[in-house]
């Protein structure tokens, strides 16, 4: 057995298991400093006491053992909660009075910090540049107090790395043991050196970047991602044996799954979901294609885990063996690995305002939601569901005239409200930013008028000390990454249920006001049924068989351009209070819980049925192949997004078995990024695979499917989410 081998079934049999346990009761909430210092005392007591954990043959070392534990669920799986200052309170009530309630748990995660800034100067250059910062005599009490955070946030990073050190001298000093006395010996040299110092060798790279991100997750809980992971990493390459990069590689992937029996209350499934860009270009518009590049696509394959995400950059600058491992990967299953337009994104960022090196480095959060890593953070000004504004719409305007006037009404109303949603956001964001600024008298005069006490999970009684460090200007600007003092200021607005209007507005432009086979108030009551009765069945067949997006048919899909355009071009109107544009996308993640909240609609979607996830097709509307469902998504205009803009195509793995699959996958893909096309997530499975694997998990173990932006293995989800994945695969 390989080192590999032996090392994903410690995983996934949860070996750490052993360390773990259950958060104690502590609190820092009575230390007589500020919040953001108490937010770092609490980190460090949490890095200072969590059971440190080295298995055999691990070359990378460190782990979570600390979590607060919830019921269990019907399985036996452990669920944990991943929100470790629901246990380690830093507030107190004086703070809870000041600001009238709590808001420590705040934190929208979806970051993307820069692991480049710890890797190229090391623990005590970081703390150096906060020591440096710390004379300048002009700070405010709230930069000092943030640079003392973030000081105490490292250290107690350094004592964490120490005590892997100490661990693994310890256990190389026993007798009879199942290790290897040398790697254990490397392992606390390697610990040793870096808990202060910057690396140099590529294995002492990986072990400071796991560490960093471990600090990252501990601080934040989950959902703070990798970034461009080929590009940090194939700096400190140098000479290393190609065999030695390699095996560290895949202990690093199998790292990153090792909490894999930890499932949450939702899906049922682990839920640290991350992701690791790979490809693209680098900021003086070179390929970013490395050796570290290949040897990931490598490791992918040897480990195969849906865990983490993949998305790769496929630019045109790229060498070709990179699409041509990456289509291998994907055909035989690798269902979490995504492919983007990299010319046509970058382009698009650029076209927006992003200046041309920022553009060019950009990476993902979970969501495939685009970010500049450590630069900026394009979350959420708004979220609409176009569905449920469309059928408000409808409600209101049952006796419309024209198809052309309802979809007047309809955008009159969406460009109302995001103009509505980025006052608020301003609102909202200048508050942030005033108390970040010191003006703590406005920002509470505000709070008593009326205004709210965060911006979108941002709050000042949740401060980031630790991962302010991994972000572009925070420490130069003294200033915690709550308070936006990264270089890129844009934000992002994403459409939801966008498959689901179009084709409503399809349906109801076809039986309504073309054939006039039924009225709008028709139809309408119809939903407000649910399709009720023989009537109602025979009107949603009818609706259902109407044009439907994804078949490459003008009739619906000239009516997406047009409304998806028009969304996208009204966000470009706006600036945020922060000075950042903007920018537009398509998004709809969690189609089943998402569904389950939405009312019958007009195309013949019953009430409760799961949505589509983003820009793909319904669930049995996908009626002439996945090339058609690309030439759909490619007829919208790419210059206007630079977010998210999702496409799952599920693919029978029939297609692709035989006859160079790979190839015949790699031709699919390179022609819709040719015609216009922006991103593609595939899911290539046998349909009676899934059936099987419902009545017999145990044989299925290993079978992993795309759900949205995340993936997971089959037999993890609830019994709902498998269902509507075997829904996809229904064309008729």
């Amino acid at each position: 057995m390989t080192r590999t081998e032996f090392l994903k079934e410690q995983t996934l049999s949860a070996a750490n298991k052993c360390r773990r346990t259950p958060m104690p009761k502590v609190s820092v909430a009575d230390v007589p400093v500020s919040i953001a210092e108490r937010k770092a005392l609490a980190l460090k007591w949490i890095f200072d006491n969590m059971p440190v954990y080295i298995g055999p043959q691990e070359l990378i070392v460190g782990t979570r053992t600390f979590f607060a534990p919830l019921k269990g669920n019907e399985d036996g799986h452990d669920v944990f909660a991943y929100h470790l200052f629901n246990a380690i309170p830093y507030i107190n009530k004086e703070d809870v009075e000041m600001f009238g309630r709590d808001q420590s748990y705040f934190n929208k995660t979806h970051f993307t910090p820069d692991f480049e800034i710890i890797l190229s100067k090391g623990i005590n250059g970081l703390l150096n540049d906060v020591a440096e910062r710390e004379k300048d005599p002009s700070l405010k009490d709230i930069n000092r107090e943030f640079l003392s955070s973030v000081s105490i946030a490292y250290n107690g990073l350094k004592d964490l790395i120490l005590r892997y050190a100490n661990e693994a001298s310890e256990i190389a000093k026993k007798e009879n043991i199942e290790y290897d006395k040398k790697e254990l010996e490397e392992i606390a040299r390697i610990c040793n050196k870096i808990s202060e110092n910057k690396p140099e060798s590529f294995r002492e790279a990986v072990q400071l970047l796991w560490f960093a991100h471990l600090g990252t997750i501990l601080e934040s809980f989950q959902f703070i991602n990798y970034g461009r992971l080929d590009v940090i990493l194939g700096k400190f390459l140098k000479d290393t044996p190609e065999n030695e990069a390699q095996q560290i590689i895949e202990c690093l992937l199998l790292k990153m799954y090792d909490q894999v029996d930890i499932h949450d209350n939702s899906y049922g499934k682990y839920a640290a979901q991350l992701v690791v860009t790979l490809g693209g270009v680098l900021p003086d518009g070179e390929s970013a294609v490395n050796p570290v590049t290949m040897m990931f696509l490598e490791a992918i394959d040897k480990t195969r885990l849906p865990e983490p995400e993949f998305n790769l950059r496929i630019n045109s600058k790229n060498p070709p063996e990179f699409l041509k491992k990456a289509s291998e990967l994907t055909v035989t299953g690798c269902n979490f690995v995504s492919y983007y337009n990299d010319d046509l994104f970058v382009e698009s960022l650029i076209r927006s305002g992003i200046p041309a090196e920022y553009a060019r480095d950009y990476g993902f959060d979970l969501c495939q939601d685009i970010n500049i890593p450590g630069k900026g953070d394009f979350w959420l000004v708004y979220q609409p569901s176009l569905t449920g504004m469309l059928m408000q719409i409808i409600e209101n305007n049952l006796n419309i005239e024209s198809f052309e006037k309802l979809v007047c009404v309809f955008r009159s109303k969406i460009a109302e409200e995001i103009k509505t949603a980025v006052e608020n956001f301003n609102k909202a964001q200048k508050q942030v930013l005033t108390y970040g600024a010191g003006n703590f008298e406005e920002y509470f005069n505000g709070v008593k008028n009326g205004l709210p006490l965060d911006r979108g999970g941002n709050s000042p009684m949740a401060p980031l000390p630790y991962l302010s460090a991994l972000f572009h200007g925070c420490i130069e600007n003294a200033s915690d990454v709550v308070y936006e003092p990264y270089p890129i200021k844009e934000k992002g607005c994403i459409f939801g249920t966008a498959t689901e209007c179009v084709n409503s507005l399809a349906a109801i432009k076809k039986t309504v006001f073309d054939d006039k086979k039924y009225t709008l108030e028709e139809v309408f009551n119809a939903c407000k049924s649910n399709y009720d009765g023989k009537d109602g069945e025979i009107m949603r067949s009818v609706l259902w068989n109407c044009p439907k997006w994804g078949n490459d048919d003008d009739y619906v899909d000239l009516i997406a351009k047009d409304l998806f355009e028009f969304c996208l071009t009204e966000c470009e109107k706006y600036m945020t209070y922060a000075g950042g544009r903007v920018l537009g996308g398509i998004h709809q993640p969690h189609p089943v819980p998402c569904g389950a909240g939405l009312m019958a609609t007009p195309e013949g979607r019953k009430a409760g049925m799961a949505v589509a996830v983003t820009l793909t097709p319904e669930n049995g509307t996908m009626k002439n192949g996945p090339t058609a469902a690309l030439k759909s998504a490619s007829k919208i205009d790419p210059m206007l997004v630079q977010w998210n803009y999702c496409v799952m195509i599920n693919y029978f793995s029939s297609v692709f078995k035989g006859n160079n699959g790979a190839e015949i996958f790699r031709k699919l893909l390179t022609g819709y990024f040719n015609g216009g096309g922006l991103q593609h997530q595939p899911n290539v499975l046998d349909v009676e695979d899934l059936k099987k694997a419902q009545k017999e998990p145990e044989k299925y173990k290993d079978l992993i499917v795309r759900m949205w932006g995340v993936s997971a293995h089959f037999v993890d989800l609830p019994k709902n989410m498998q269902d509507e994945m075997i829904a996809r695969f229904s064309y008729m």
